[in-house]
């Protein structure tokens, strides 16, 4: 029943924000209404059994201290108060338990044992973390049982100490092997969840984004660079001759398209993006480059490819890349404005021989307007 450790750290952080954003609903409410009806019923019991006004006073202020438990759930940045909720909880009822047993003529140990019971499994419930949750365990465990022992028989209440603990541990093992098989249902959800969206945005072979995925970030980024009035600039990438490849076997295209792919992620920077459309055509989104950056690393990634050897099998491959590179102009309604005139680029890059960048300019209108003019007056 051991749980294996997420070491990638991305993962480990989506990890910790998918718990701490669970957590924080659960607690939000269970902190409200397990608070709230404990406290009303110490005070019935208080006005039933008659018991010293201590009790009641405290139950009141365990009252107050769940809304301010409650609060900590709305923090903006609630990652530690979420772990230590639990254990302050268990600190709160679990005092105010051992007082109440200390105090109400009637205390017994069934009784107290069976709200350190329930402490244990409502820690567990709202706890985000394997970590959170054993350190409620404990801290129940070591204050029942130091009620148990030495508290509550200082008061001179006749409390059975062996009754209560025999009455905590079953529990404190059960509630110990919940969160154990919590956690792991949390971790294995977690996988599958990060499996499917990898599956769902990424490339199989290469790794890199999927057309729906490259498509959408297309958007995203045109729509934030129109907002803000930031460049922005796309290349259209293709594999030359990648029919000759894939002639020379499946296995040589796939190593060329996965050594492409892998230059241009290194190339790129840490906030561009690159996906595959196609089995020979791909896209990469510059944010913040103008056309003439695009270009130039346009021009810079023929060069480089064109003079790479990629071994397959011990035979020499050379493959090259055509590009069409086109930005972000005023005219563009849409991101499909873009990827047009990119692939329009793309194909005069094929015509006039493979092997170059070409960056694309949008139709002049006045341009077009004036050549019909003339056209229609030599009619």
């Amino acid at each position: 029943m051991s749980v294996a450790p997420i070491t990638d750290p991305a993962r480990s952080a989506a990890y910790r924000l998918r718990l701490t954003n669970a957590a924080k609903i659960r607690q939000r409410w269970l902190l409200l209404s397990a608070g709230l009806v404990y406290m009303l019923v110490c005070l019935w019991l208080a006005l039933r059994v008659g018991a010293p006004p201590i009790f009641s006073v405290t139950a009141l202020q365990l009252g107050g201290v769940t809304f301010i438990l409650f609060g900590f759930t709305f923090a903006r940045t609630p990652g530690p108060l979420i772990e230590i909720n639990p254990s302050l909880m268990v600190l709160a009822v679990g005092a105010h338990a051992l007082l109440g047993a200390a105090v109400i003529p009637d205390g017994n140990a069934v009784r107290a044992a069976f709200i350190f019971d329930v402490l244990m499994l409502l820690s567990v419930i709202a706890a985000p973390t394997l970590r959170a949750s054993l350190a409620a365990l404990a801290l129940c465990a070591a204050l029942g049982a130091g009620g148990a022992l030495f508290y509550v028989p200082a008061k001179g209440v006749s409390l059975a100490p062996l009754d209560m603990l025999g009455a905590m541990v079953p529990m404190l093992v059960v509630a110990s092997l919940a969160a154990l098989c919590l956690e792991n249902e949390r971790r294995a959800s977690f996988e599958l969840k990060m499996e499917l969206e990898r599956r769902a945005t990424s490339d199989e072979l290469t790794g890199v984004s999927n057309r729906a995925h490259i498509s959408l970030l297309a958007q995203n980024e045109f729509a934030r660079a129109r907002r803000y009035k930031e460049p922005f600039s796309c290349l259209m990438i293709e594999i030359d001759d990648f029919d000759g490849l894939t002639k020379r076997g499946a296995h040589v295209a796939n190593v060329v398209v996965q050594v492409f792919s892998g230059y241009c992620v290194v190339v790129m920077r840490h906030c561009d993006s690159f996906g595959r459309l196609a089995p020979a055509r791909f896209l990469g989104l510059l944010p913040e480059t103008q056309g003439a950056g695009a270009q130039t690393l346009a021009d810079r990634m023929c060069r480089d490819l064109a003079s790479l050897e990629v071994m397959v099998e011990g035979e020499p491959v050379k493959f090259g890349v055509s590009i069409g590179t086109t930005a972000l102009e005023v005219t563009d309604r849409w991101a499909s404005d873009m990827l047009r005139r990119a692939e329009q680029g793309l194909e005069d890059a094929i015509e006039r021989g493979r092997g170059i960048a070409v960056l694309a300019l949008p139709h002049a209108p006045f341009a077009d307007t004036e050549a019909n003019s003339l056209q229609s007056g030599a009619a």
